[in-house]
């Protein structure tokens, strides 16, 4: 009669922790949905900084951009299919991995994506220099990437893409009291501008 009882009551335990299991389960999906995933307000957009319009097919769907003009677009994550005559590009692969956020670069033009620095300390003996076409560049985090892939993921989840401007230092939340900072995607010509102003 024991064995029965310890047998039904280990049932009765393994029962409770797949219930719970489920409860946290569902729990946790509510939760992303109604709290996490609406902080992730990030954009895909198709850039244009060149200043002729530009037609762009993405998945058989055209779009025109007009000339130095971005143009937002909903593309989920994953393979796409992008065609844009102007410049070569003939059912190329678009990989959106592992987020939809970002450029999408169809003109192959020139971007930076440069880490600002938030902070109150001289940190100036800490930065580095950098070359970024020609141009001396100091970096604490690390050496600015040039690039023109077809995408630039923003990991930032829309404050660090190029329809942001870079928060002034009051407003940024910082993590800790040393400093903090922010990965930033910018066409080469406003990454100049914004370092010549910041860098004075």
């Amino acid at each position: 009669m024991a064995a029965v009882e310890t047998s039904s009551k280990k049932n009765t335990a393994a029962g409770i922790l797949v219930l719970l299991f489920v409860i946290l389960a569902f729990v946790g999906y509510g939760f992303y949905e109604l709290v996490w995933k609406a902080k992730l307000n990030g954009a895909t957009l198709i850039d244009n900084p060149t200043n002729k319009v530009i037609s762009v097919s993405i998945d058989g769907k055209g779009y025109e951009v007009p000339a130095n003009i971005y143009i937002k677009v909903n593309l989920e994550i994953g393979t796409h299919k992008i065609d844009c005559k102007a410049y070569d590009i003939s059912n190329q692969d678009l990989n959106l991995e592992p987020t939809e956020y970002g450029v999408v670069n169809p003109t192959k033009s020139k971007y930076v994506i440069y880490n600002i620095i938030y902070t109150k300390k001289d940190l100036k003996r800490e930065f580095k220099p950098y070359q970024v076409e020609g141009r001396e560049i100091f970096s604490l985090l690390g050496e600015p990437v040039l690039t023109t892939n077809l995408f630039i993921p923003d990991r930032t989840f829309g404050k660090g893409n190029i329809d942001n401007e870079e928060p002034a230092f009051e407003n940024y939340n910082r993590i800790n009291q040393d400093y903090s900072f922010l990965s930033k995607i910018f066409r080469l010509n406003d990454f100049f501008k914004f370092y010549d102003k910041n860098n004075k």
